[in-house]
């Protein structure tokens, strides 16, 4: 390890990304312009999550949905793991619709303030799955993917034999004129991380390099480039630095 790098190793046993469009591995494999190009004229998508209860599958939002799709069967073997759960928007939708609904006539559902708070999406997977293991929710700017992966690395130091870690992202609705970036979908990836050097992660100070700049966030990245079968790449870090991806 340099002076001003970090550097971890870790294996993933599974992954999967559900996405609020009917996507599938050839669209990932695609140059990144056409894919962003295409994907918003997508069927939309909408988990019927048949193994959950008609009360329980009530109180999910969309991204929660999504979440407990990509989850689910990652870990049926062992579900009662730890979780670290990224987002950088969280229940943004959610978040604003207070916000009017607080502007527009002084009150705001009880439920849905209790639903908007950054870690209600894994509060409710813990009731669901009966997970009595730690809980982690993290929102870290630009490297959220990687900082939540910095975490399982070090769960899985303390003895733990698998960790979940997923990035839930649910972008901003078109009818809040807000200047951010938004991608055409919501998500969720999720990852079975276990001990190992199947990936290798590496924090740089120095900034990224042009040609590596992307409209893809962290986590998409990482997707896009698995399907494509790249084995270096990389991705932007919050303060100026970057990280550097090695598969073994």
């Amino acid at each position: 390890m340099g002076k001003n790098s970090l550097t971890f190793c870790f294996s993933v046993k599974d992954y999967q990304i559900i996405t609020s469009k009917n996507l599938a591995l050839s669209d990932w494999q695609q140059d990144e312009e056409k894919f962003l190009s295409t994907v918003e004229d997508r069927d939309n998508f909408t988990p019927t999550l048949t193994f959950l209860s008609p009360l329980k599958r009530r109180r999910l939002s969309a991204s929660s949905r999504l979440f407990f799709q990509a989850a689910w069967d990652l870990v049926n073997d062992n579900p009662n793991i730890p979780v670290v759960y990224a987002s950088l928007n969280s229940e943004i939708n959610r978040s604003f619709e207070l916000w009017e609904s607080l502007l527009t006539s002084g009150d705001v559902s009880p439920t849905s303030f209790s639903l908007s708070v950054h870690n209600a999406m894994v509060g409710q997977w813990s009731e669901a799955r009966k997970v009595t293991q730690e809980m982690t929710a993290i929102s870290a700017q630009k490297d959220s993917f990687e900082l939540a992966l910095l975490e399982a690395y070090l769960l899985l130091l303390e003895g733990h034999s698998q960790v979940l870690v997923t990035v839930c992202e649910s972008f901003l609705d078109k009818k809040f004129p807000v200047n951010i970036t938004r991608l055409p979908f919501d998500y969720a990836l999720c990852l079975l991380v276990e001990a190992g050097d199947d990936f290798r992660l590496i924090r740089h100070t120095s900034p990224i390099l042009s040609e590596d700049h992307t409209q893809l966030d962290n986590a998409t990245l990482w997707v896009s480039n698995m399907a494509k079968g790249c084995m270096d790449w990389r991705s932007e870090a919050s303060n100026g630095g970057c990280w550097q991806w090695q598969r073994n």
